[in-house]
C-alpha cells in the first residue's frame, strides 16, 4: 500500500505540488500516494492531530508558523528561520518540522547577489527565511509590509541585526519603499493565480531593481515579472524553488536522491504542465 502524503495549506487552489512528488515517486522508484489537504484555519490543529497515517506532509501558507506548537522538536533549518514547511512522521510517531524552502530558495536565486542592496516583500514564514538568507550574507536588506510597527517585525530585525552584524536592516510600508536595489525578492502571495492581475509595489519601485526574484510559481510570469522584464530587468519565477525543495523533502521523508539534471528536466516538465493548465482557464 502507498504510503501517504500531503500538503496543508489554506487555500490551495491549482498546487502543483502532487504532479511534482509523483513525478519524485516515480524517479525515486518509490509507491507513495501524495494528497491536497486544505484545512480551515478554525479546525486546523484538530485535524493535524488526527492525520495519523502521514508518513509526512508539505506546508504552506497560511500554517508554516503556526504549525510549530503542533510538533515535537525542530530541525535547525527551521529553528534558524522560526517557519516550517516539511513535517516527518519519525518512527515513533513524534514530528520534526524542517525548512526546505531555503534550499530551493538559493538554488533559484543562484546567479543573483544577496550580499547587495536586497528589498524583500511580505515577512510571512517564506520571507522570515528570506531575510535570514539575506542577513546572512550581509545585505543591506529594506523589508517592506503592510504594517512595518508589527511587534515580531521589529523582534526579526533586532534578531537579524545582533545575529548578523555586516548586514543593514531596515523596517518600511508597501507605500513608501524609497531608494534602488539590486534585487527585489517577493514573499507575497500578491498576484498568485486566481488573482493574476495584482502587483505588489508600483511599476516605478521595480523599475528602481536590478533583478527580481517571485516566488509564486502560478502563473509562471507574475505581473511583477512581466513589469520587470518589459523593462530588461532579468527575473525568476517559484517554481524552480518548488522543485527543489519537494525533492529536499522527499530526501527527509525516506532518503531520496536525485540528481540535477533530473530535476532540472521535472522544472521544465512543470512548467509546460503549468503552461497547459493556464490554456484551459
Amino acid at each position: 500500500m502507498p504510503e501517504a502524503y500531503g500538503l496543508i495549506g489554506y487555500p490551495l487552489g491549482h498546487s502543483m505540488s502532487p504532479f511534482l512528488h509523483s513525478a519524485l515517486f516515480a524517479l525515486s522508484g518509490r509507491e507513495g500516494d501524495y494528497r491536497l489537504l486544505e484545512l480551515a484555519p478554525e479546525t486546523m490543529e484538530q485535524q493535524v492531530a488526527a492525520m495519523t497515517g502521514y508518513r509526512g506532509w508539505n506546508v504552506t501558507i497560511p500554517y508554516k508558523e503556526r504549525i510549530i506548537p503542533l510538533l515535537d522538536r525542530l530541525d535547525p533549518s527551521a529553528a534558524r528561520y522560526g517557519a516550517v514547511n516539511c513535517v516527518r512522521r519519525e518512527p515513533d510517531g513524534t514530528l520534526t518540522g524542517y525548512n526546505t524552502d531555503c534550499t530551493g530558495f538559493l538554488h533559484a536565486v543562484r546567479d543573483f547577489s544577496l550580499g547587495g542592496r536586497v528589498l524583500l516583500l511580505g515577512c510571512g514564514g517564506a520571507g522570515r527565511m528570506m531575510a535570514t538568507e539575506a542577513a546572512m550574507a550581509g545585505a543591506e536588506l529594506t523589508i517592506a509590509v503592510r504594517n512595518p510597527q508589527k511587534p515580531e517585525l521589529a523582534a526579526l530585525a533586532a534578531h537579524l541585526t545582533e545575529a548578523y552584524p555586516g548586514a543593514g536592516i531596515r523596517l518600511t510600508d508597501l507605500e513608501h519603499i524609497s531608494g534602488s536595489f539590486d534585487l527585489l525578492l517577493n514573499s507575497t502571495p500578491v498576484g498568485m493565480f486566481p488573482h493574476t492581475e495584482g502587483c505588489p509595489v508600483p511599476e516605478e519601485v521595480i523599475r528602481r531593481c536590478g533583478a527580481v526574484f517571485d516566488a509564486i510559481y502560478n502563473p509562471a510570469r507574475t505581473r511583477l515579472m512581466q513589469i520587470a522584464e518589459d523593462a530588461g530587468i532579468p527575473t525568476v519565477g517559484g517554481m524552480d524553488m518548488l522543485v527543489q525543495q519537494a525533492a529536499c523533502a522527499q530526501e527527509i521523508w525516506y532518503g531520496a536522491q536525485f540528481s540535477q539534471e533530473a530535476l532540472s528536466a521535472l522544472t521544465r516538465q512543470a512548467q509546460e504542465q503549468l503552461a497547459r493548465r493556464e490554456e484551459k482557464v
